[in-house]
């Protein structure tokens, strides 16, 4: 497998390459990327392309035998191109322009802007598109990551209008979809249409979705356009990738995966001043949306954390075995390859205290020797291991647009969609059973159960596979505030959960937007939640059941002693609505139920220890461990069989001791 690190030559000295290059092979590193910011060499000034730099630096590399994954190096402009062409760039929402000065400081609606990228995305195709030691490109860098996915721009607003045409075709289908006849926004010319710059109160949600898409389209089209013209010229050994950034961001990270050979993304798991890392639930869900995003198909891992991470201010820095242990969690969950961001900590610039491999002063120490010895691990076993099969028993929904209409209006204080996922998310997590992602255009055939949290924004094809894998005999849990909204933005006009009444066998007749600090509870009345309280925040449903069975009621309000959590028959299968948002302990209990009745495959551990279990050829298991404590070690219970240490050959069966921040990688 490909094990590396991301590399900027020109951040440093000549005569600093071959020593680099000395501690890369000592490390065991066998590919890097780079030039992914390197416009201002490869063109110094318009129409003159210069490649003495990159030539050289590939030469060392190649004659040492790494790799190289080459850089598209249009994230950055160069500063000549911002000042002869400033109409690139982009603008924030009171449509004055962003200045140079960071990164991603341009526009995709700008066809100047485009024109440039098809002249150096060409030249670098000819140059390297047939290096035999160049094995692929990534195309750009983190596409709409730090609030540039959105430009309000005059050529943005035009380029808004004639998206606004194909997609509708009329101004009367505009209006009608966004019901403008509300507080008289009737728009009767394309021009009168505005970007939803800053106003007094707020745009209609139906512009402002619509806004979102249209710019996550328009970053679609643009890596469409430089994947094009690369495969014009490249070998075919030559892959192509970008290194996606998953949040809510107006990129639609599954558009663009299509025409990709595979995804990447980068695994920060600490970032600038907070003083402890992301949960490893979290952690875990962000490879499961990354695999997903080309149907199970596994990734890259171009940005790996080594060491603490930050701009103005750093925090966390990775214990001794981390580094390690998210290593193994990433390539338990699909990564197939690993690069480690970065190689040496930068003197100059935003990311001065952004850390590497190697700190400032450039020598090998602590953190060097663990990523030494974490690659060298891999190389006895990584390409087995990686080769074996992930194969997911839970689905949980999860889909941009319906992030975007919960920006757009969350209701309550105490809402984050991303939070909400994970509170659904963390039960199958904790149990360890073999989760994945789905969105609209997945298929739902081999899994048991499909989770969907705060369906908000519904897709007619989605609920509509919804209800064929539950009438098949499949099982389905749904959430509070599912079903409300139309693909337009727009309310639906049935009593809610809408097109999903006859799936969970109930209506909600009123509900309760609950703000910070304010509660009430639930109890469970049968199976593992029976007579189990919990704390019930962010919302409360007020459900009236139709054909379905009530399992948990609310306390404490004045709706008191009215369902909570319902289970309802739809076919061969079982769909559950939780009504509102219940802790993780209370949540986990009901899901040993449904996961027991589905047939899902569970072990629960302890709370810091993460299990996957991947299958090769002939049968054979593995099965990863990975203990996030860095205080506690664990005594676990292996199941069934006689386990094989990879890397020591160590036979375990039934029990095995997990050290703090330890990590194992056995099979069967």
């Amino acid at each position: 497998m490909y094990l590396g690190v991301d590399y900027y030559p020109e951040q440093w000295p000549k005569s600093r390459w071959p020593e680099d290059i000395r501690l890369m092979k000592e490390l065991g590193v066998n590919v890097v990327r780079m030039a992914e910011y390197g416009w201002h060499l490869i063109e110094p000034e318009e129409g003159v392309y210069d490649f003495s730099l990159l030539n050289e630096i590939i030469d060392e590399l190649t004659e040492n035998g790494i790799k190289i994954v080459l850089g598209t190096p249009t994230a950055v402009p160069p500063a000549w191109m911002v000042q002869k062409y400033p109409d690139i760039l982009p603008a924030d929402r009171n449509g004055r322009p962003i200045s140079f000065g960071g990164r991603r400081h341009y526009t995709v609606n700008s066809k100047v802007y485009q024109r440039f990228t098809e002249k150096v995305v060409r030249k670098l195709a000819e140059k390297y598109g047939h290096h035999p030691d160049v094995i692929g490109w990534q195309i750009d860098n983190e596409f709409g990551h730090e609030k540039s996915d959105r430009s309000y721009g005059n050529e943005d607003r035009t380029s808004f209008w004639f998206w606004l045409q194909n997609r509708y075709g009329s101004l009367e289908a505009v209006n009608e979809a966004w019901g403008t006849a509300f507080w008289g926004q009737t728009y009767t010319e394309w021009e009168q249409i505005p970007l939803p710059l800053n106003v007094y109160q707020q745009h209609n949600p139906g512009l402002l979705l619509d806004f979102d898409r249209f710019c996550a389209a328009g970053y679609t089209a643009y890596s469409k356009l430089q994947v094009d013209l690369l495969r014009e010229t490249i070998s075919d050994h030559q892959f192509i990738t970008h290194n996606f950034v998953f949040n809510e961001q107006a990129i639609n990270q599954r558009d663009i995966a299509e025409n990709l050979d595979f995804v990447s993304s980068g695994n920060y798991p600490a970032w600038g001043s907070g003083p402890e890392p992301a949960t490893p639930a979290s952690i875990a869900m962000q490879h499961d949306i990354c695999r997903s995003t080309k149907e199970g198909k596994g990734f890259w891992v171009m940005e790996e954390i080594t060491g603490a991470q930050g701009w103005n201010h750093t925090g966390y820095l990775p214990r001794p075995g981390q580094i390690r242990l998210w290593t193994y969690q990433a390539i338990a969950r699909g990564a197939e390859a690993i690069l480690y961001f970065r190689w040496r900590s930068s003197r100059f610039g935003t990311e001065q205290f952004s850390h590497g491999i190697l700190g400032h002063d450039g020598k090998p120490k602590r953190k060097f020797e663990e990523v030494k010895e974490t690659i060298a691990a891999l190389k006895t076993f990584g390409d087995e291991w990686v080769a074996s099969d992930y194969i997911p028993e839970v689905g949980m929904y999860y889909e941009v647009g319906n992030a975007w209409a919960w920006r757009i209006q969350p209701q309550s204080r105490a809402f984050d969609y991303k939070q909400e996922l994970l509170r659904f998310y963390y039960g199958a997590y904790h149990l360890n059973s073999a989760t994945c992602i789905v969105s609209p255009k997945s298929t739902l055939d081999g899994l048991k159960v499909v989770i969907v949290p705060v369906y908000f924004l519904t897709d007619p094809d989605f609920t509509d596979k919804l209800k064929k894998f539950a009438a098949e005999g499949g099982t389905a849990v749904l959430s509070y505030r599912s079903g409300l909204k139309e693909p337009s933005n727009a309310l639906t006009e049935l009593t809610l959960p809408g097109e999903l009444a006859e799936l969970a066998g109930i209506h909600v007749e009123e509900f309760e937007a609950l703000q910070p600090g304010q509660q009430t509870r639930i109890r469970g009345t049968t199976g593992n939640i029976k007579d189990i309280l919990s704390p019930a925040t962010v919302w409360c449903d007020i459900i009236k059941s139709i054909s379905a069975d009530v399992i948990g009621v609310y306390r404490d309000a004045y709706y008191e002693g009215e369902p909570a959590i319902t289970r309802n028959r739809y076919g061969k299968g079982v769909v559950y609505y939780i009504g509102t948002a219940v802790e993780e302990y209370f949540l986990m209990r009901l899901y040993k139920d449904i996961f027991k009745e589905a047939g899902v495959g569970m072990i629960e551990l302890p709370d810091d220890v993460e299990m996957v279990v991947r299958t090769g050829t002939g049968g054979k298991k593995f099965l990863c461990l990975l203990n996030h404590s860095t205080t506690a070690s664990h005594r676990l219970t292996l199941p069934k069989g006689h386990w094989k240490d990879v890397m020591t050959g160590e036979i375990f069966n039934g029990v095995v001791r997990l050290p703090s921040l330890g990590s194992y990688v056995l099979m069967q």
